[in-house]
């Protein structure tokens, strides 16, 4: 990884939470993310969080619906310093119940 590392001078990285009846990021679509939010930790142990200097991008954010469907939050991770990729662990994941549900998809990570 080091290897990579050096070499790169920027990297991306895509991970999408797929969500049933349950909210990841934002409770509403009129409201802003909260402490409540996921959080994920890069690969120097910093934070991706809600206002912090290394907040996600947010491509779509329709986990807040609660209808019986499957929707997802789509988050990209794109950083000038590459040491920060891939992301290592993801915080804060809401707990669910027998009638919601998620599940993750994490990307690879695109060394430039």
């Amino acid at each position: 990884m080091n290897f990579l590392h050096l070499l790169s001078s920027e990297a991306i990285q895509h991970i999408t939470i797929h969500c049933l009846n349950i909210s990841v990021w934002r409770s509403a679509e009129d409201q802003l993310p909260d402490h409540r939010s996921v959080k994920f930790k890069a690969w120097t142990g910093e934070v991706f969080e809600v206002g912090g200097e290394l907040e996600p991008d947010v491509l779509e954010d329709s986990c807040w619906i609660n209808d019986g469907r499957w929707h997802q939050t789509q988050f990209v991770f794109h950083s000038l310093d590459p040491t920060l990729l891939p992301v290592i662990d993801i915080y804060n994941l809401p707990k669910t119940n027998s009638a919601s549900h998620y599940h993750l998809e994490i990307g690879p990570v695109c060394f430039l």
